[in-house]
């Protein structure tokens, strides 16, 4: 499951060629690779309308990675995106591993309410899953833009998240401004730190060491509400103990037609 957040905080950066204009929607391609290795190949788009933003993902393992573990993934997500900031709406998983699937489905309800399945099975794990389900959790699709559009800068800010199974925190701590050459991205850039701290479900019972990755923030252009967007473009770190990059391969975006900005609230 760490490598489909990888690709959920990574997949969105293929935006950085907008520039300030609103974005209809965005396609691209991306590798990550696992040392000298490409181990895990998104495919990535996201569509904005008025206040509506729908994103999916289609993940799954590459090379010789496949020898080891197979692996494939398709992740949706809709989310509004008002003025008054992005909140979740759905959220769907359906990962192939090994002959096994494990499929997660989210809906927020009302004001904050989170209905999702499948429940977990254990009680205790159950209760302390719900104690961390509040107004502030997000599913990892929405986190993405909300973490983009959290105020000047996307660092400092902090980010709760519910993939189905597991809550956890990203905390982003501010690095400063940089500078990016490559294939899929020039320009400048804001660069944070991420952490990821488990808060409750099965990564907090076995122990699971908290992770801390290098992302660079690019401002790629604004919603059709009007708020401008920050999204990764480039994306590295350790997993497992061996260094990983995320970074785009192909990418397409369509700006909005002219006066699609929403005036909402």
């Amino acid at each position: 499951m760490r490598m489909t957040l990888i690709s959920a905080i990574c997949l969105a950066g293929a935006v950085a060629q907008a520039g300030a204009e609103p974005v209809a929607s965005v396609s691209a391609n991306y590798n990550i690779d696992l040392g000298p290795m490409t181990v895990t190949e998104v495919k990535y788009r996201l569509n904005l309308s008025e206040e509506a933003a729908q994103s999916q993902a289609q993940i799954r393992s590459s090379g010789i990675s496949r020898v080891f573990a197979e692996y494939t993934a398709k992740v949706t997500g809709e989310s509004r995106a008002a003025r008054g900031g992005i909140t979740p709406m759905r959220f769907h998983l359906v990962r192939e591993k090994d002959d096994k699937t494990r499929e997660a489905k989210l809906q927020w309800i009302g004001t904050g309410e989170i209905d999702y399945s499948p429940k977990e099975k254990k009680p205790e794990r159950r209760a302390r899953l719900e104690k961390a389900l509040n107004g502030k959790v997000a599913d990892p699709m929405t986190a993405v833009l909300k973490i983009g559009t959290s105020g000047e800068y996307p660092c400092p800010s902090t980010q709760q998240i519910f993939d189905g199974r597991d809550v956890f925190e990203l905390s982003l701590a501010d690095k400063g401004n940089g500078q990016i050459e490559s294939e899929g991205y020039s320009g400048p850039v804001r660069r944070c730190e991420v952490s990821w701290v488990p808060i409750a479900g099965r990564a907090v019972e076995k122990n699971e060491p908290r992770d801390s990755y290098d992302v660079a923030f690019a401002a790629v252009g604004e919603l059709p509400s009007g708020r401008t967007l920050w999204l990764p473009v480039a994306l590295s770190g350790k997993l497992k103990g061996l260094p990983f990059n995320g970074y785009v391969t192909k990418l397409k975006s369509t700006a909005a037609p002219m006066g699609a900005a929403s005036n909402g609230n």
